[in-house]
């Protein structure tokens, strides 16, 4: 008998197959050819082995809904390509239904995430109606239960709730969920409810492991390991030979590789190309007159920050304060709630992020990403690298517009130097872990945040 996350996953691919056969019947529809039930049959058993090779149909509490539209966007490229080339091997008719063949893949692309959207409201639902959420304990190091914090497992409104954090006493944001050493793990199972326990621990102890699993299986909780995160440096580490000698290097990071480079500066400018001739051309002028008509003073914002190796750089910003204010002479504050300094339009343009889109002409010019750790006004980045550890790694790579850190909540006014060791932890996770699909998972991650609203952009 199916039960739980089983029969979950076999009716999250039902869904989605059944959607796929309406797609692929008003793709039909459209370019008026009979839908060929053979074709959606190799449909179907290709997006099923994608599907599954990048386990998409894990469990949606392991997954924000950007993350699930990330995987979803390789699992449709994929799909795409190898149908494109099943109907070239096994027909000769490539030509003639090519225009069927994009309408579906079009229909598909539109259609399943609002599907999925519609099913997580739907499941968020059904789960808070019927108090249905899994209750995680996690047992680590104190780095290794901050790194799966940063990874974003532990937050993103995701379905799981933190019952606590056995092990080591975290230094950071999760100090609040610990409950003792792993020695109160027995006592820990016994008094709280737990549905599932995430092991962290670096895989040399592994007395403390055995341990653990041991009373986990004595109390009937599952187990999750997750992957041993490397003590030795904060990076990933990289071997290459000099004079026939291999050679490890403690930091390495993906973006140290020219081709990864490569590829983000051309996806960089190809983003910000289409997004300042579709939307900036004409909202830009709109935006002008309105900031001329709120306030006087010029419609941009010019400050100068830190880019990619602390080079100095202008960072521009559509003016939301009053001009005597921002233009200049005053000493650097940060802004805060409710500051009588914002103009009345520049508080809808902070609250809607609208007053960054200058910023993708410094992404043109080189200065800046799409995505990367956010640059901060030069003031605060000077009192920040002498009291913050590894601060200034934050310049290993070019600064963003969005990043990692916004998309987790950690964003606008800094109260603390608490709060930007937590920003910058978030940064340099980034940094160490960076990918193409990551990048597109914080853009999507971005637009979502945009359309909800952040109490923190202020």
């Amino acid at each position: 008998m199916l039960r739980g996350p089983r029969l979950n996953y076999f009716f999250r691919l039902f869904l989605d197959l059944l959607l796929m056969g309406g797609c692929a019947w008003l793709a039909a529809q459209v370019v008026g050819h009979s839908l060929s039930q053979s074709l959606l049959l190799l449909s179907f058993i290709i997006w099923y082995l994608t599907a599954r090779a990048v386990h998409f149909y894990t469990s949606i509490t392991l997954f924000t809904f950007s993350q699930e539209m990330t995987i979803f966007l390789q699992v449709l490229f994929t799909h795409m390509l190898l149908l494109f080339f099943g109907v070239a091997l096994f027909t000769d008719q490539v030509v003639m239904l090519r225009p069927f063949l994009l309408y579906y893949q079009l229909f598909m692309l539109v259609g399943i995430p609002v599907s999925k959207y519609a099913y997580r409201v739907i499941a968020a639902y059904v789960r808070n109606q019927y108090k249905y959420i899994r209750k995680i304990l996690v047992v680590g190091s104190a780095e290794l239960s901050a790194s799966l914090y940063r990874s974003g497992m532990l937050i993103n409104n995701l379905r799981y709730t933190l019952v606590g954090i056995i092990g080591e006493r975290p230094g950071n944001g999760l100090a609040a969920n610990y409950l003792g050493g792993i020695t109160e793990l027995e006592t820990t199972l016994s008094n709280n409810e737990v549905d599932e326990v995430f092991l962290a621990l670096p895989s040399f102890q592994s007395e403390q492991i055995n341990f653990v699993i041991d009373c986990c299986e004595k109390m009937r909780v599952q187990v999750n390991v997750i992957n041993d995160f490397s003590r030795i440096g904060s990076g990933t580490l990289g071997t290459t030979t000099y004079a026939g000698f291999p050679v490890v290097g403690l930091r390495y990071f993906p973006l140290d590789d020219a081709e990864n480079r490569f590829f983000k500066r051309s996806f960089d400018l190809l983003f910000s190309f289409l997004f300042l001739v579709l939307i900036y051309s004409w909202l830009a002028p709109i935006m002008a007159l309105l900031i001329k008509l709120n306030s006087r003073g010029p419609v941009f914002f010019k400050q100068d920050r830190w880019g990619l190796n602390n080079k100095k750089i202008v960072c521009y910003k559509f003016r939301t304060m009053q001009y005597e204010v921002a233009g200049g002479k005053s000493e650097f504050r940060q802004a805060v709630k409710n500051d009588q300094r914002v103009t009345s339009l520049g508080r809808f343009l902070r609250k809607t992020s609208l007053d960054e889109l200058p910023q993708f002409i410094n992404v043109l010019k080189g200065d800046m990403s799409v995505v990367g750790p956010r640059p901060h006004p030069i003031p605060l980045s000077q009192e920040s690298k002498d009291i913050v550890q590894n601060y200034m790694m934050r310049h290993l790579v070019k600064p963003g517009i969005t990043g990692w850190a916004q998309v987790n909540g950690s964003r606008g006014q800094v109260l603390s130097s608490a709060e930007m060791r937590s920003r910058v932890a978030f940064d340099l996770w980034y940094i160490e872990n960076w990918s193409f699909w990551l990048d597109c998972q914080i853009i999507l991650q971005t637009m979502v945040n945009l359309l909800k609203g952040d109490e923190r952009a202020y």
